[in-house]
């Protein structure tokens, strides 16, 4: 019997793995991502917006279990402040990855060190000196934050394209944990490089250019909760992009982005198992009359 068994396994997984070869569609989307699009503002039917900016692209997935979503393209670029920030930091425009943008005024990064408390990530060093911003940004409304620190000062990055997925409707507090895309700073760094991500409904996650380097690497998987509706794309923003949604007026900018949603077929699934208990049966039953 355990031959059997073996056997079945094997033709099992050759006949899932085929299944799913053939058994999936995917649906492709192309839409463009303002610099001003407030991913905190998902699910929300009109403007004005807790932190300003424009409602964020939207994707009606097809439902099913199982989906994965990954990007084809992702192209543009983006500014955090190229209107009223001081002369010296404007124009600094970066790609869907996100980069390092330098910044000080009376407030960064002096009320922003290890000497002053909470959030308190940069080095005393940095006090009156112009240096990068970092992404320490609080939950609101039903909608996650985000946190990416890097102790490397041209290392970190801000205003990169994110996303969320949701039931639709306006995400409901409490919202989910916060998801820490640092490479080695805090609680459970999961970094940018990752190959694959499972974030939760309402859980806003990093995508940037949807691949494991900056343009460069191979395309990063984005499993899809069993439930979510949609897709929203934008920019997670705010004042020194610590603590609530921000300044999203000021950006400028922005991102051209396709990609597609690989959605299996069930009924393909359902005739590849039948298909098996009826082979795996009939494999039982001549064996039992080749031994008798």
């Amino acid at each position: 019997m355990r031959f059997i068994h073996t056997n079945v396994s094997r033709i099992l997984i050759g006949m899932l793995l085929a299944s799913s070869s053939s058994g999936v569609f995917a649906e492709s989307f192309s839409l463009a991502v303002d610099s001003k699009a407030n991913l905190y503002a998902a699910g929300q039917p009109t403007t004005p917006l807790v932190g300003g900016g424009t409602l964020p692209s939207s994707v009606a997935l097809t439902p099913g279990n199982g989906r994965v979503l990954s990007f084809t393209s992702v192209s543009g670029s983006v500014s955090y402040n190229d209107v009223d920030a001081p002369l010296a930091y404007r124009g600094q425009y970066n790609g869907p990855d996100g980069g390092a943008v330098n910044f000080q005024d009376a407030d960064w990064p002096n009320n922003y060190l290890t000497t002053s408390g909470t959030p308190g990530l940069l080095p005393p060093s940095a006090e009156n000196t112009a240096t990068t911003f970092y992404m320490d940004m609080a939950s609101a409304g039903g909608v996650s934050g985000m946190l990416l620190y890097e102790s490397n000062a041209a290392a970190r990055r801000v205003m990169f394209l994110s996303g969320v997925f949701t039931l639709g409707g306006v995400p409901q507090s409490p919202p989910p944990a916060i998801l820490n895309f640092s490479s080695s700073f805090g609680s459970n760094p999961l970094s940018t490089a990752f190959t694959q991500l499972s974030p939760l409904l309402n859980q806003s996650f990093f995508i940037g250019d949807g691949l494991t380097g900056t343009g460069t690497g191979v395309p990063q998987s984005f499993f899809v909760p069993d439930g979510a509706t949609h897709l929203y794309l934008g920019i997670v923003d705010g004042g020194y992009f610590v603590g609530v949604p921000d300044y999203y007026d000021n950006n400028r900018g922005s991102f051209s982005v396709q990609g597609v949603v690989a959605v299996p077929e069930p009924s393909t699934w359902v005739m590849g198992l039948a298909g098996i208990a009826c082979g795996g049966w009939g494999m039982y039953r001549r064996r039992k009359q080749t031994a008798a």
